[in-house]
This record gives C-alpha cells, structure tokens and sequence, in this order.
C-alpha cells in the first residue's frame, strides 16, 4: 500500500476512534442553565446497583428494590409448605397437595396451570399467556427508562424486577401498577367491584374504539396529571353516563385494568371533555407510570389473553462493594491501560500504534455490545470478564510481534517477518480463540446469574480479541508501517550480529 493510502486510512481510523471515544466516553450538560444534557454510551449502561457509586444519566447511590411476581397458578414452595402446614387434619392436607405439582422451585396448581387431563406440565394455552404477560411487563419497566431498573425470568415461570434505590420514589407503587393484567374498561358506580360498566358500552366495539390513550402531565405551578383521552364516540358514552350526576352523589368513575381500579375519579358533575385532566396524590414518576400501564394495556390486542399477577416477595439491597466502587472501578482500568501501553511502546516503539488503535476499536464494540444487549450490564463480574478479554488480546498480539522480531532477526525482511510469524501463529490463535469462546458460551448456557453474566462477556470478548488480533492488528500494522522509512526501527527489530572467526 502506498504512502498516501496508508496516510488515508490511518486519519480516518483516527477519527473513526476519536468518535466512538466521544460517543461512548463523553458526557454534558449543554442550553440555558445546563437544562439539556448528553449522555455518553457508557453512562446510560445499565449497571449492576451493588456498585453503589452515583452513576448513570439520572445518578443513583446503589441498592434498591427487588420483587418477585407469581402469576396465577403458581406459589413459591415456602408458601405451599405454609399453606400445607396450616391445615389441622391430614384429609385435608392430602386435598390440599393433590391440588398442586412440585416443579422445579414452585409448585403449579394443575387445574390452573396444567389443564385437564394427566399432564404435569404447564399446557400451552398457559405458556402463551405467561409469553403475552412478560411482553406486557417487559414494556413496561423499559418504560421507566432509569438506569439499573432489571426485568428476568426466573425458575421459568415466575418474574424478577429491580428497581434502584435514590433513582425512584415510587417503587411500590411502580410494582404494584405494572403488575396488573387485563383488558381496559371503564366502570360508573359507588364502589369499583359493583359498579357498571360504561366502556366498551358495545358488544361490536373494543375499548380501543373509545379511549385513544393516556399521558401525564406536570402544570407550572406543580400539579401533576394523569390525562385520559377520548375518541369522540368515548366522550359521547362518558358525557351520558354522567349526565345525572350531581354534587354529594357519590358516584366515581373507574378506570380498570382488569379487575383493578387504576385511577379512581370522583364525578360531582356531568363530564362532556375530550381530554379528563386527573390530580392526586401523583408524583411525576407515578403519574407516568400509571399512564403507561393504561398504554400497554391499550396497545396490544393479547393485554387480555395475559395471566394475574401476585407480588410476591420483596427485598431491599445494600450497595454490596461500598460508594466508590464503580470509580474503583474504572481507576483500576486506566491503570491497566496505560501499564498496557508502557508495555508496548518500550518493547515495541511506533509497532504500539497499531495495537493501541486495534485495542481502542475493540474496547469500545464491547461498550457498545454491553449497552445494547438487554441482559447485559456493567458489573465487577462482567468487569473481570472484560479485562480477562483485554489480556488475552494483548497477549496474543505480543505473540505475534515477538515472532515476527525472531523472523527479521535472522535476516528477512519486515514484510517477509509479518507474513511468516501470522502464518506460523495462525492456527495458534485460531485455536485459543475458538477454544475459550466455546467453553464461555456453553457455561454461560448451563450457568446462574452472575457466573453466566462473565461467561457472555468473556466470550464475546474472545469473539472479538480473534478478529481484531488475526484481522485488524495486521491491518493497522500494514498501514502504519507503511509510512516509515526505517521499518526495522518502526517495530523497534533489530537482526542478529554475527561475528567472522578469524
């Protein structure tokens, strides 16, 4: 490749390094009094709460809420083992157990879970609506759009939520709402469980066709709303639902999500608006919370083929590593880095560059990976698993440098070295990269939480360190090398000096 080309090429992975460095690093405030601000990649990561610094776009101290959600059906074993003990005589006891079958951690009750018949497993109508209940809640929680917030799957039919600690100040309100199931309907009455139903006020129609959604809303002088809005034909149904009503009546207005009432409005007057403006107690969290509940259950035609929910347990958790270990942390990390590159640049000169770009490239897909792949996030685990990548990409760059000086040592030229010493190291890296990676991805197929965590990232680091140290590191090398008239003093080479025996 000619001078020119090199010098190309090398600008441009400059600057394609010096905007990934921006995009992933770089964080701002910026408009009239800071009101804007922009984040970086790596401060919107999800990050596991138990590093317990202030992070993130929002910024959260550590710890917080977990909970456990069992959909209809399903108990956790110590509530089976409660419930079983709480019956006085064994008949009892034997009616109550032939009701359930042990699976796994839970126990399922058969009629409900199973279905008709002999089976004891879950039927497929009950896997689809536990499918459409995640979706929903899924949803959800992402709506929340606060770092640290985590949604799983656990023992297969039960579901996980966290919630981080200074970051909300609604967490069991946010359980509670988001847990609940069901179509949308809108009842009038004196109390919700009685009252009649106004909306859908046609069997040919779905609610859909009088509720266009909800939102919510802060005025300026702090009130905040939770605003419902109306299809014409829905304000025409409200405005004769409540054409009688009257001041002291009693009668309030119900807006459900399944057999819970969401958002109770007392109606002393006849409502003919487009648009309800609703104030409570709501904060602005909450109000958009409970907004989007009404939303997912709008929005998708299977919000009434989805199971109940029970909240089950709950927890709240210390930052387990203290307030500063996230800048720990990323200390640490920079003290490897630049002992990475002392390394390099002493052992190898200008040869460094074309590791340090290849390294830069490599470091920033894995933010990149760790911030886009839902499960993924930043933690000591995952952390390790990262470094652990970082060494084996160092390394066996370093491998293939000391070849091709062994190769120019004993006389060939640099373009000869490089060839050679990529072609004797091939199948060597090839293989290391192939065998890490596949242990990494089959424990992280058969492992638990935090141990399948650094399986994933560590060999999707390995995937990574393969390409960059077979592919890319050759490439820079071949560029930047390129450009330099001494190419032997370039990699810091030198040959062999032979003495003549007289």
């Amino acid at each position: 490749m000619g001078k020119i080309k090199s010098a190309i090429c090398i600008a441009l992975f400059t600057l394609l390094i010096a905007a990934l460095c921006f995009v992933c690093t770089v964080s701002f405030s910026y408009g009239t009094n800071d009101l804007h601000t922009f984040n970086s990649i790596l401060r919107m990561t999800a990050k596991d709460a138990d590093l317990g610094a202030p992070y993130g776009s929002d910024g959260y101290l550590g710890g917080g809420y977990s909970a456990v959600y069992y959909p209809e059906g399903v108990i956790s074993e110590k509530v089976f083992e409660d419930n079983y003990a709480s019956y006085l005589e064994q008949e009892e006891k034997d009616e109550y157990a032939a009701k359930y079958v042990k699976y796994g951690n839970l126990y399922l009750e058969k009629d409900e879970v199973c279905g008709t018949g002999d089976s004891n497993e879950p039927s497929d109508a009950f896997k689809t609506e536990f499918s459409n209940t995640v979706a929903l809640l899924e949803k959800r929680f992402a709506a929340i759009k606060k770092d640290g917030v985590r949604f799983e799957i656990r023992d297969e039919y039960t579901v996980g939520a966290f919630l981080p600690k200074d970051l909300m100040t609604n967490e069991l309100y946010a359980f509670v709402c988001n847990a609940y199931m069901g179509e949308v309907t809108v009842r009038y009455g004196t109390a919700a469980d009685s009252a009649s139903t106004v909306l859908p006020a046609r069997t040919n129609k779905t609610i859909r066709d009088y509720l266009k959604g909800a939102s919510s809303r802060t005025a300026a002088d702090g009130t905040v709303y939770v605003v419902i809005n109306f299809t014409s034909l829905g304000r025409e149904e409200i405005a004769a639902a409540t054409a009688e009503a009257s001041s002291g009546s009693g009668n309030t207005l119900y807006f459900m999500i399944g057999e819970n009432s969401v958002i109770p409005l007392s109606v002393s007057e006849a409502l003919d608006q487009s648009s309800l403006y609703i104030s409570g107690s709501y904060s602005a969290e909450s109000a958009k919370i409970c907004a989007e509940a009404i939303n997912t259950a709008l929005r998708y035609e299977f919000s009434e083929d989805t199971l109940e929910l029970t909240l089950g347990e709950s927890y709240f958790h210390e930052a387990l590593y203290g307030s500063n270990a996230l800048y720990a942390m990323y200390i640490a990390y920079g003290i490897c880095f630049v002992a990475m590159a002392a390394f390099f640049f002493v052992r190898y000169r200008r040869l460094a560059f074309a590791h340090l770009y290849s390294y830069l490239i490599f470091l920033f897909v894995m933010i990149l990976c760790v911030w886009s792949i839902p499960f993924a996030y930043i933690s000591t685990e995952t952390f390790l698993a990262f470094m652990l990548a970082s060494l084996v990409f160092c390394v066996c760059n370093a491998f293939v440098f000391e070849k091709a000086r062994g190769e120019y040592a004993l006389g060939k030229t640099i373009s000869s070295s490089v060839k050679n010493a990529y072609k004797r190291s091939m199948w060597h890296l090839i293989d290391v990269h192939l065998v890490l990676a596949a242990l990494s991805f089959i424990v992280y197929g058969i492992a638990l939480t935090n141990l399948s965590a650094f399986a994933f990232v560590f060999g999707l680091g390995v995937v990574f360190s393969g390409l960059a140290t077979i592919g890319l590191t050759r490439f820079m090398w071949a560029i930047m090398i390129a450009c330099s008239k001494n190419k032997g003093a370039f990699c810091n080479f030198k040959r062999e000096e032979v003495e003549d025996d007289d």
